[in-house]
């Protein structure tokens, strides 16, 4: 799956019916965001701690924006199916609240104060993660998810083909069973939640769906098109209710970069959640969303081009929360 990554980049149209003022000013800014994001790229390095990711082309770059009144489009290699790693934390909470009302209870909202995968913040923490962002919360809202639905991974598969729209969205076997064979630190993270009494399934059962789950792959405007719910006001079935979308942007913009959340909003000022698979979406609220995709990381572990694209657009577009 991976090797296709090295295509050569194509541009592509969605929805013809978009208004063509606001989509030749917003396919400016993007080719503008991938120039850049693609110069940027080089200074990181491809995630080395799931030997499958090590195997992705350094090189590829996706870029894709929608909008709430239609606007979709992708440049580069938009169209090319990367994993998603913990960009799908954001879809697991998702799926969860639309289950369980409570479950802020059990993952916090509050920023990482360490990294995060950080076992002394847990630790210090007695056992309560800080948000659902960091891998201690993640495995938390995996396990709850288990315990409602019998398939945490299916279940938001499943959330992410409904609202992209993309039926190919699927989790790589190999590069979850790469993560399974390399991880010690979430292990370590799952039993300390376990002793603590966080968790309600086997410990090695929830490892095993939340390596499946972070190993869904799914491409830039996929991930552009099912994140677009956070950004549409006016949505006539909602995926979730208003308060929750609310709560979700607001970490987002806290936490879903870790350590360097500051420093995006700081620079970007747009809720967004990463991966280490290279991905970063990134949302406003009432216009629209962008996904950028560049494997190459930086310290924190999140995309060096994609987060210079995201802010190049920003800046062009005018795209701010502030």
């Amino acid at each position: 799956m991976f090797g296709a990554a090295a295509a050569t980049p194509l541009d592509h149209e969605v929805a013809p019916n978009r208004s063509l003022s606001s989509s030749h000013a917003l396919r400016s800014a993007s080719q503008r965001a991938l120039e850049i994001g693609r110069a940027a790229s080089p200074s990181g390095a491809v995630a080395r701690s799931i030997p499958e990711l090590a195997r992705v082309h350094p090189d590829t770059f996706g870029f894709a924006v929608t909008t709430v009144d239609g606007v979709e489009f992708g440049v580069g290699a938009s169209d090319v199916a990367f994993s998603l790693q913990s960009i799908t934390k954001l879809f697991a909470l998702t799926a969860l609240l639309r289950l369980d009302p409570t479950a802020w209870e059990h993952v916090g909202w509050s920023p990482t104060e360490l990294g995060y995968d950080s076992v002394s913040e847990l630790e210090r923490g007695a056992g309560r993660s800080r948000n659902p962002f960091v891998n201690a919360g993640a495995l938390v809202v995996t396990d709850r998810l288990l315990h409602h639905t019998g398939s945490a991974v299916d279940t938001v598969t499943d959330l992410i083909r409904e609202l992209s729209g993309d039926e190919n969205v699927a989790s790589d076997g190999a590069v979850a069973s790469s993560e399974a064979g390399a991880d010690h630190r979430n292990r370590a993270l799952a039993h300390m939640l376990a002793e603590h009494g966080q968790l309600l399934n086997d410990v090695d059962v929830v490892l095993a769906h939340y390596y499946a789950q972070c190993a869904i792959t799914a491409s830039a405007l996929s991930v552009a098109r099912a994140s677009r719910f956070l950004a549409d006001r006016q949505m006539p079935d909602r995926v979730l209710d208003p308060a929750n979308v609310r709560r979700i942007n607001a970490v987002l913009l806290t936490s879903g970069m870790y350590n360097a959340a500051g420093e995006i909003a700081y620079r970007i000022g747009l809720p967004a959640k990463s991966g280490i698979g290279g991905g970063v979406v990134a949302t406003l609220p009432g216009v629209g969303t962008v996904c950028a995709w560049s494997p190459p990381l930086n310290a924190d572990g999140n995309s060096v081009g994609a987060v210079a694209a995201i802010e190049a657009f920003a800046s062009t577009s005018g795209w701010s929360v502030f």
